[in-house]
């Protein structure tokens, strides 16, 4: 066998799978790459000296994990080339073909030749070429061989649809929330308002009452200089002293008068900031407690929990992406 001839349809096929395989290549000497600059940083530190001994145990376990990994690596390789090599009878099987597989074509230098530059062929062509074209039975796509599914493809029908209509409920959830909040935000923007209504009165009692002990002991301080200057020179009647102590008398009680009204207005206001602390408990647990909202807290963990699980499940169908040449 010194040639492989192919239609375009077929030679475009065998070019979208070779950069299927380009990929998936890179992705692992990616791998690779990562397990040595990982051993790298986990086993050798700047600064330190390591003996012949040390290297020679570092390089054996380097070598270890990079074998068991390209190990795994080739023979994943090996397996995705039976597996294409089984799709492809099995789709000639049911057309009503014989396919014969020549193993030991496998090893023409020639053909491999070939295969290389048909590979690069495919990478200098856009990625727009391969994803244009169908994904019927037997066709190469951008990343996989498309097997018609109706199964599946219901099942992902069914998971996008109820996806959809869980990210709807999502909404209208959040939207009842927003409302709740809005609703709450309003109760504490009203009991703010009255608090500094509260302290406001509160500070002009005590500008009141602090007046008003400023008249005191300035009256006590002339009583004081009168009754001085009355001791000592005894030109003060006695009516006018009298009338001096009876003035001071009745300021007096006005000021116990003036300390009593404060002291009640200041039980007023302890008691009228106990009243709003517990509207604002009593409207928190009255929101917070709520069947509604208790109901709205699940369905979302619950929706949020579906969202995530059919995320997962739909991953499952997106094609993985192939890079255009060049990149």
């Amino acid at each position: 066998m010194a040639d492989l001839r192919l239609s375009d349809d077929g030679e475009m096929q065998v070019q979208a799978y070779l950069r299927f395989a380009k990929l998936k290549r890179d992705q692992h000497v990616r791998e690779t790459v990562s397990v040595i600059s990982e051993f790298q940083a986990e086993h050798i530190r700047r600064g330190e000296m390591y003996n012949a001994q040390d290297v020679t145990n570092m390089f054996s376990d380097l070598a270890g994990e990079t074998r068991a990994l390209v190990d795994r690596e080739i023979q994943h390789a090996y397996h995705t080339n039976a597996l294409l090599v089984k799709m492809l009878l099995s789709q000639a099987q049911a057309a009503g073909a014989s396919l014969l597989v020549d193993t030991n074509a496998l090893e023409n230098e020639f053909l491999l030749k070939q295969m290389a530059a048909t590979e690069v062929a495919a990478l200098s062509r856009p990625a727009s070429d391969f994803v244009r074209r169908g994904a019927g039975l037997g066709k190469i796509n951008t990343v996989q061989v498309p097997v018609q599914d109706t199964k599946a493809s219901q099942e992902r029908d069914a998971l996008g649809a109820q996806l959809s209509a869980t990210n709807e409920k999502m909404q209208q959830l959040q939207q009842q929330s927003t409302a709740m909040m809005r609703e709450k935000t309003a109760l504490n923007e009203e009991v703010q308002r009255l608090r500094a209504e509260v302290a406001a009165k509160d500070q002009a009692l005590m500008s009141s009452s602090s007046n008003q002990q400023e008249v005191i002991t300035q009256m006590q301080a002339q009583f004081k200089a009168l009754s001085v200057e009355a001791a000592g020179a005894a030109q003060v009647s006695t009516t006018q002293f009298d009338d001096m102590k009876r003035q001071l008398t009745e300021t007096r009680g006005q000021l116990e008068d003036a300390r009593v009204q404060l002291a009640r207005k200041k039980d007023d206001l302890a008691h009228r900031d106990a009243e709003l602390r517990s509207v604002m408990a009593n409207a928190e647990a009255h929101i917070m407690n709520s069947k509604q909202f208790q109901q709205m807290k699940a369905i979302m963990q619950q929706k949020s929990n579906e969202v995530v699980e059919l995320r997962q499940r739909l991953s499952r169908y997106e094609p993985q992406s192939v890079p255009s040449a060049g990149h």
